[in-house]
């Protein structure tokens, strides 16, 4: 399945304005201000979104739900270690530190901040939901500090064995210094892209 330029422009669309309102949630939490990139809308793999990070085996903070209803598909928010201890710290007041190589230590103190996560991708969706008319559903999520091509493991086990490619819409966010910073990813089944255009006003 392939999309028309015009129409990855409208999913582009679409992150812009479900990033942007995850953003500005986080940006009240932090008090500070929280910038998006440019979004990315293609047809890729799986081992694209992996290969896009240092290593497959980076280890990340991730948080997967899989999304229903009117809509399909999964959003995901990834985050380096470093990134999700700085979020943290500034969240706490108190500065979060760990023993990188201590695994237990970097999930028992980041195991927080799978909430804040949530609320990102919660109010992402509910941007595209008012946009669009759509219902989407969100499971509960699944939240992990894991390396990236296992937090990956996930959407791949539904999603992948039934599609050769995916439309991956991504987004970056970062704070004004970058030490806080992570990726919006929303991954919406081919049958569900159709939904989202139509409700825009698309037709094939």
């Amino acid at each position: 399945m392939k999309f028309e330029c015009d129409k990855l422009n409208v999913f582009r669309e679409i992150s812009n304005i479900g990033s942007g309102n995850a953003s500005n949630s986080l940006a009240m939490m932090l008090n500070e201000l929280v910038d998006i990139g440019l979004p990315k809308s293609d047809m890729v793999n799986f081992s694209d979104i992996t290969n896009s990070y240092s290593s497959p085996e980076e280890l990340v903070v991730g948080t997967v739900l899989q999304l229903s209803g009117d809509m399909e598909g999964f959003i995901m928010v990834i985050m380096e270690i470093d990134s999700a201890l700085n979020l943290l710290s500034k969240i706490t007041g108190n500065e979060i530190t760990c023993d990188r190589n201590d695994y237990n230590s970097v999930c028992e103190e980041l195991n927080s901040i799978g909430e804040v996560c949530n609320i990102l991708c919660g109010t992402y969706l509910t941007a595209i939901s008012d946009m669009t008319g759509l219902s989407i559903n969100p499971s509960i999520p699944y939240f992990s500090v894991d390396m990236v091509m296992a937090i990956m493991n996930l959407p791949i086990s539904l999603y992948g064995p039934v599609a050769d490619t995916i439309l991956c819409i991504e987004t970056d966010f970062f704070t004004t210094d970058h030490k806080i910073d992570g990726k919006y990813y929303f991954i919406p089944k081919v049958e569900s892209c159709k939904k989202l255009l139509s409700s825009l006003g698309f037709v094939d």
